[in-house]
């Protein structure tokens, strides 16, 4: 029997036993090119989903490891009737101390910053010359070191402190765009000012003393910030809270009238490398068991050592050389890091405050510091450079022996750097929690450590905003505090960590070794070589050296071709 059925391009006819078959009237040639549209359509919906994916990864990396997405709530303060009942207590008044208390005042109805050094508190703790101050302080010895102000710390206290240019003014430190001429490895990468204009981030153009002293006029502003006090005091322990024992009631403070209990609703640990607030909240029983924060710690060595000078230079002296003022308004002069493979060393200069010049002479392992102007020299040589350093450069140094009188030396041999994951803890006060370098501490050849700071401050308004209709602390606050800030401590920390294992001399982790991390540096490497010629590679660099970038950032498809190309057609 046959089935005939007819069809506008064929038929179909019974074979057999077997399945009738349609006859489209397509050729093989129409059938092929209808079979490469599918694979084409389909391979583009794959590559739409992909760059959807990567898009909405890098925007919940942004949230996380950044503050990028955060600025908006900093300085946005409750209404004086719905601020937290009682006192925040902040325990040590250097940067992180400062901001914290500065984002309580938002959301506390008092705030007090306990500070051991008593001159802190006196007028002399917040001079508007800072460099005229007649004491240093004890507990931070880069003080009157080189100091970066990477852009998120201005892009936070522009927010904290609507007054901050004027008081700049005051201080004789200028805002400027945030290029530091930083050269990786001697290749000074491309700065996206042409994606920025006039909106470029700033810097604080400003040391570590004139920063510091800044940040407290501000901070300790009555007339802004009237619910903020410091007092002189040393934290020697702290209470339970007898009605509900997961929080903390109030810390014990020794002062020069005796020893001081101050009930506190919030207790933020900014003691520093001291961590003295561990001490404090084991000895109350908390942070026992298996997961005991000296469990927690991780740390390695990177061996690091540098010499801190700074002269005045009046312009009568700088205009001898144009360029230092023509092609270094910005915030450094320049900063050579030596390749890891031929060098040990790294050299920088960039203006701070009123007309004083910092100069930085650095290594990894044991290199001897220089204390003279030809030990600066020397420094900057031995960076071993593949590029040309620029004569005018060769010039400022010959400036600064005209002012050599003005010389003032620091030497600093870095400490090891750690970090204790609080995060991880399971038994922590639920009103306690820690910032700064009492949480971690990395490698200052960097500049990151004010980052640090600036993004304690960050998580501790974010978790604070998040309970804005609610006028007590809850159970869970010090564990959503801890986890906000890990996320955007981690990139400091394995960034930091990536390159020193670069060094021989390093000391790693317990568990690693310097190969850890091996190919991603060779990696990085090879994009440093491209930065100085490439705007996207060096645009890159410079966001995540700022931390306006995230982690995966350096693994964009269009830069792994480039490396890929690179290596094996480049010279």
């Amino acid at each position: 029997m046959t089935i005939g059925i007819f069809q506008s391009r064929g038929h179909i006819k019974n074979r057999g036993m077997g399945y009738p078959r349609v006859s489209t009237g397509l050729t093989p040639a129409a059938i092929m090119g209808l079979s490469l549209t599918w694979v084409a359509t389909l391979l583009l919906a794959l590559l739409l989903l992909l760059r959807h994916v990567t898009r909405r990864l890098r925007h919940h990396l942004l949230k996380k490891e950044t503050a990028m997405l955060d600025w908006v709530l900093m300085g946005k303060a409750r209404e004086e009737k719905n601020k937290i009942p009682g006192t925040a207590v902040i325990c040590g008044g250097s940067l992180a101390g400062l901001l914290a208390a500065r984002v309580c005042h938002d959301h506390f109805e008092r705030v007090i910053i306990v500070e051991p050094e008593a001159w802190l508190s006196t007028e002399d703790g917040v001079q508007v010359e800072s460099w005229k101050q007649k004491q240093k302080r004890a507990r931070v010895v880069q003080y009157t070191s080189l100091h970066g102000n990477l852009a998120p710390i201005t892009d936070g206290l522009i927010r904290l402190f609507p007054n901050l240019e004027k008081e700049c003014h005051r201080s004789e430190t200028r805002l400027m765009p945030a290029d530091f001429k930083l050269a990786l490895g001697g290749h000074k990468f491309l700065v996206p000012h042409e994606e920025y204009g006039a909106s470029f981030p700033q810097t604080i153009g400003a040391g570590r003393q004139g920063t510091e002293t800044l940040i407290r006029r501000l901070t300790l502003n009555t007339k802004e910030y009237p619910n903020i006090s410091q007092i002189s005091g040393l934290i020697t322990g702290v209470r339970i809270d007898s009605k509900n024992p997961k929080f903390l009631e109030s810390v014990q403070i020794q002062t020069e009238a005796g020893l001081k209990e101050i009930k506190a609703s919030l207790v933020v640990d900014c003691t520093g490398p001291a961590q003295a607030g561990q001490e404090w909240i084991r000895s109350a029983g908390f942070a026992a068991g298996p997961k005991a924060l000296d469990k927690l710690t991780v740390s390695y060595d990177p061996r690091v050592r540098y010499s801190s000078f700074r002269f005045q230079m009046p312009p009568e002296v700088s205009n001898k050389v144009p360029e230092y003022d023509e092609e270094n308004a910005t915030g450094g002069l320049f900063i050579y890091k030596g390749d890891p493979s031929v060098s040990q060393t790294y050299c920088g200069a960039m203006k701070i405050e009123a007309d004083f010049v910092s100069v930085v002479c650095g290594a990894w392992g044991p290199a001897e510091l220089p204390d003279t102007i030809e030990g600066i020299r020397e420094c900057l040589k031995s960076t071993k450079s593949p590029t040309p350093i620029p004569e005018w450069i060769w010039k400022f140094i010959d400036l600064c022996e005209e002012v050599e009188d003005t010389m003032q030396l620091s030497k600093v041999r870095v400490a090891p750097s750690y970090w204790t994951h609080f995060e991880s803890a399971s038994d922590l006060p639920a009103n306690w929690i820690a910032s700064g370098d009492s949480v971690s501490r990395v490698n200052p050849v960097f500049g990151q450590g004010g980052t640090k700071s600036m993004m304690g401050a960050v998580s501790l308004n974010n978790v604070l905003q998040e309970l804005h209709m609610s006028k007590t602390i809850p159970e869970d606050f010090s564990r959503r505090f801890f986890k906000d800030q890990a996320g955007k401590l981690a990139p400091l920390w394995t960034s930091n960590k990536m390159v020193d294992y670069a060094y021989k001399t390093t000391i790693p982790e317990q568990g690693e070794t310097l190969e850890t991390g091996a190919f991603i540096r060779w990696y990085l490497h090879k994009l440093e070589v491209l930065s100085d010629k490439d705007k996207q590679i060096g645009s890159m660099f410079w966001h995540n050296v700022h931390s306006y970038g995230t982690s995966i950032d350096a693994l964009h498809p269009i830069f792994v071709w480039k490396v890929l190309v690179n290596t094996i057609f480049g010279k």
